[in-house]
């Protein structure tokens, strides 16, 4: 049976044409309107590498001169706390998953007090009793992404937007909400992962779905309800679209990463004109969703696009390793360092929420609209081109302490393209006063000299050798979850 919703054929640009107005009509003689569309710096590629599930104390928290933590402690029922000193290894790769749903986020957080983390379903090793939440990586594990931190750029202070599974935080990054701002939701927002009665697992979130798919939206008052996975609010793209810009989400579609293909959400990206789902794939999708080897050929081919992001079927998912998420990560920043757009190429690799792994930094709490939503716990941010400035960390590398959250990535491309925001969370306007609003990534940069770029050669680096696995590790892979 096929799903039908109302045409809204257009609605992307409807709503951003009065963005637009709103944003320019202001520009006067003195004070010119930049030119949007029109690159702002020297970049003019910005490539989103997308992961998954880490914390930011679990990769990064040892790492010298960031804000992280190295212990951790968890409630006990008798009263008191286990203290954890200092946080053991994380087992890479991990013997299970850790729940990272809303309510795995309320035991963790435990009020403010960041010490519920050891409670949360599936923290605890089922066959050796081991605190698999408050555990860490150290530097041998995932040298390049410290090696990457120590010479680029380092957010510390980066946090997920949603407070629960990868759903949600995958909408995010591509319209600044997950329903929030759309009235034609009822301002209700994601809260939950698309569930299929008929079918399962599901290889795609979205307008790909079976027509009996529902998530759980959550409205402002509190109240849930559910929804087909596949809406009609404005993104980052139908942005781009607007101003002529070109983009490309490098992704498989066929792997069970690729649920987290966000623009498979948005009927006019997924089939335009469509009004029945699921739809049969269009010109427009095939051109915008190739497969996520083609990264590496266009950016040879001196073709990347203006705005890219990348889903590698290695994610660092657990029990997918960490060694083999980031040799992956590793391979296609050398592509691009060597491909002749890297000198103007920024890369931003970013993680979609934190796997159930401890955190010691109780996230903000949004005052606004999205109350009842965000933040979730921090995430690592890298931030890697050659107009990254230099820092105080081993080797050059720049810590920035400024508030992030999944927004900041739309703000990002918004800012160097002189783009009007999407009226969503991506916008300063859409925050109260006392609000935390997220930066824009700008400030990692150092334009002053347009011409010389602080740190011009390729810094290539050797992927990791990665340990063998054995069958049944395999076998724990191919059956996870991959939310």
């Amino acid at each position: 049976m096929l799903r039908t919703r109302s045409t809204r054929t257009g609605v992307a640009v409807v709503v951003l044409a009065g963005v637009m107005a709103s944003v320019w009509q202001g520009a006067t003689a003195a004070a010119p309107a930049r030119v949007p569309g029109a690159p702002q710096t020297p970049i003019k590629h910005i490539v989103f590498v997308l992961k998954e599930n880490r914390s930011f104390d679990e990769y990064f928290g040892a790492l010298p001169g960031v804000n992280g933590a190295t212990s951790a402690t968890c409630w006990q029922a008798g009263g008191g706390t286990r203290n954890i000193d200092p946080l053991p290894i994380t087992p890479d790769p991990m013997p299970q998953d850790i729940s990272h749903s809303p309510s795995s986020f309320t035991q963790a957080n435990h009020g403010g007090a960041m010490n519920g983390f050891c409670h949360e379903y599936g923290a605890i090793d089922t066959k050796t009793g081991q605190d698999l939440a408050d555990t860490q990586m150290h530097r041998e594990q995932i040298p390049n992404y410290w090696r990457y931190a120590e010479h680029y750029g380092i957010g510390d202070n980066m946090f997920a937007s949603w407070r629960g599974a990868s759903f949600a935080n995958n909408v995010f990054m591509l319209a600044a909400q997950a329903g929030r701002y759309d009235p034609s939701l009822g301002y209700r927002t994601i809260s939950g992962l698309p569930l299929s009665p008929s079918t399962k697992p599901l290889y795609s979130w979205g307008c790909d779905d079976p027509a009996d798919t529902t998530v759980q939206m959550l409205g402002v008052d509190g109240s849930t309800s559910s929804e087909y996975p596949c809406f009609n609010f404005a993104t980052l793209p139908s942005l781009l679209d607007h101003y002529q810009l070109p983009w490309r989400f490098y992704a498989d579609e066929g792997h069970f990463q690729f649920i987290h293909a966000s623009p498979n959400a948005f009927g006019y990206l997924r089939c335009p004109n469509a009004t029945v789902y699921p739809c049969a794939k269009s010109p427009y999708w095939n051109q915008h969703v190739p497969a996520s080897k083609q990264i590496f050929t266009d950016a040879a081919a001196n073709d990347l696009p203006a705005v890219s992001w990348y889903l590698p079927f290695q994610t660092e998912h657990p029990p997918k390793t960490a060694c083999a998420g980031e040799s992956s990560t590793v391979a296609l920043l050398n592509a691009l360092m060597q491909s002749p757009e890297w000198s103007s190429t920024a890369v931003v690799v970013t993680w979609d929420e934190w796997g159930g792994f401890f955190d010691h930094v109780r996230p903000p709490t949004a005052a606004g609209t999205n109350t009842n939503v965000s933040y979730g716990f921090r995430v690592p941010l890298l931030v890697i081109s050659p107009w990254v400035k230099s820092g105080t960390l081993a080797d050059g590398g720049r810590v920035g302490h400024s508030f992030f959250a999944h927004p900041s990535l739309l703000r990002f491309v918004e800012k160097n393209w002189a783009l009007p925001s999407l009226g969503a969370a991506d916008a300063p306007t859409s925050y109260v006063a006392g609000e935390p609003t997220p930066g824009s990534l700008m400030g990692f940069f150092d334009f002053s000299d347009p011409t010389n770029p602080p740190k011009p050669d390729p810094f290539l680096l050797t992927p990791q050798a990665c340990p063998g696995l054995s069958r049944a590790q395999r076998e724990a892979m191919r059956a996870a979850n991959p939310d």
